[in-house]
This record gives C-alpha cells, sequence and structure tokens, in this order.
C-alpha cells in the first residue's frame, strides 16, 4: 500500500506540473497581446481587459482539469490488498492528463491573442471578435477532455497482475497525452488566424467560422486516432 501512495504522489506531480505548462503561456500570450493592443488604443482598455479575462479563463480550463486529477491522486487512498500494479495505473493517469493539456493550453491562447490585435486595431468589432475568440478555444480544449477521459478511467479500472497489461497501460496513459499535444496546438493555429481574417474582414464572419470549424474538426482526427488506441490498450491488450 505504501508503494501505491508513492506512486500516486509522483502522478499527482506529474499531472499538475506539465499540466500548468500550456495553459500558463497560453495565458501568457494573450496578456501580452492585450498590452500591446492598449499601446495602440488606451481609449479601449475596458473591452481589451474584458475580453483578455474571458480568453484567460477559457485557456485556464486545462489546467482545471490537470488540477483536478492531481488533486484525486494526492488524496488516492489504497484499498487493502490492492495490487501493486495499481500504481502504474496511476501514474499513467498522471502522465495522460499532464501530458495532454499542453497542447490545449497553448492552442487555447492562440485565438486569444489574435482576438486582442483585433481589438486593438478596430475596439468597435470586439463583439464578434469575442464570439470568434470562444468558439475556436472551444475546440482547441477537446484535446483535453479526452485526456481527462482517459486520465479518470485509468483512475477508476481495477489493475492487471499481467505485466504485458501493465505496460500496456502505460502505454495508453502515453498515447493519449503525447497524442493531444499536437491537435491542440493545430487548432490553435487555425483559430489564431480565423480571428486575425474576421478582425480584417468581419462581414465573413460565417464563411470565416465555417471554415474554421471544418479545418480544426480534421486537425483534430488525429487526436481521435489517439484515443482509439489509447482504449484498446487499456480495455483489449
Amino acid at each position: 500500500m505504501e508503494t501505491i501512495t508513492l506512486f500516486s504522489i509522483l502522478a499527482a506531480g506529474i499531472a499538475i506540473g506539465l499540466g500548468a505548462i500550456g495553459s500558463a503561456i497560453g495565458e501568457g500570450f494573450i496578456a501580452m497581446k492585450a498590452v500591446e493592443a492598449l499601446g495602440r488604443q488606451p481609449n479601449a482598455s475596458g473591452k481589451l481587459i474584458r475580453v483578455m479575462i474571458v480568453g484567460q479563463a477559457v485557456t485556464e480550463a486545462a489546467a482545471i482539469f490537470a488540477l483536478v486529477v492531481s488533486l484525486i491522486l494526492v488524496f488516492y487512498t489504497p484499498e487493502a490488498g490492492e495490487s501493486i500494479y495499481k500504481g502504474y495505473y496511476l501514474l499513467s493517469a498522471g502522465l495522460a492528463i499532464g501530458l495532454g493539456t499542453i497542447g490545449a493550453g497553448l492552442g487555447g491562447g492562440l485565438p486569444g491573442g489574435s482576438c486582442m490585435e483585433g481589438i486593438g486595431r478596430q475596439p468597435e468589432n470586439s463583439d464578434i471578435l469575442t464570439i470568434q475568440m470562444i468558439v475556436g478555444q472551444a475546440v482547441t480544449q477537446t484535446s483535453s477532455i479526452f485526456a481527462l477521459t482517459v486520465s479518470l478511467i485509468l483512475l477508476s479500472i481495477d489493475p492487471s497482475n499481467d505485466i504485458v497489461k501493465v505496460f500496456a497501460v502505460v502505454g495508453g496513459g502515453l498515447a493519449m497525452g503525447l497524442g493531444a499535444i499536437g491537435p491542440g496546438i493545430g487548432d490553435g493555429l487555425v483559430a489564431k488566424n480565423a480571428n486575425l481574417a474576421v478582425g480584417k474582414n468581419p462581414r465573413q464572419m460565417g464563411l470565416l467560422t465555417r471554415t474554421m470549424v471544418i479545418g480544426q474538426a480534421i486537425t483534430e482526427t488525429t487526436d481521435i486516432y489517439s484515443l482509439v488506441v489509447s482504449l484498446i490498450l487499456i480495455f483489449v491488450v
């Protein structure tokens, strides 16, 4: 039981340590662009600060997911007679959510930053730019939701005493965690440029939003591949 506790504490540190990276950088990027925009449009400070906080709040979601799993791991209490292999399941859960939120955090910051740029150029377009930002950010969080799902599954299932299965479970956590980094950033890049385009041509927001969502959906397919392989490793192998 003591060994399982050691694993859970290590996994908790991995979860929040890695999970805070993307969101922190993403939020900093939004704030940086807000400051730049304020230099150009000091009279739009109210709009910029409000939208900045909204964008940072959405970007923070990935880190919150990591925090929730980390706290579960910190307070995890092994059951009497529980297999020592449960520790590897806990470690895998920490890796899945820690790695899996990096891309979503970074990706969420990109459209937030471009929204600040757009408001800095044309403050009157702040409402449509904010809507565009939130839609784009919402899709970037998909990868972190997949990672959260896999992480919670790993926390809840009973461990196997088969060493091959144990390695498969750890592989499943890594598959989902690493596999979520690229899609989160990729979705953010699409959303960033869509926001820039809306800022330049707000009348075409509908067309640009549809194109953005289609592009993000295709980018997100690699995340789904990671999820499928992760679940196969956890439940089938």
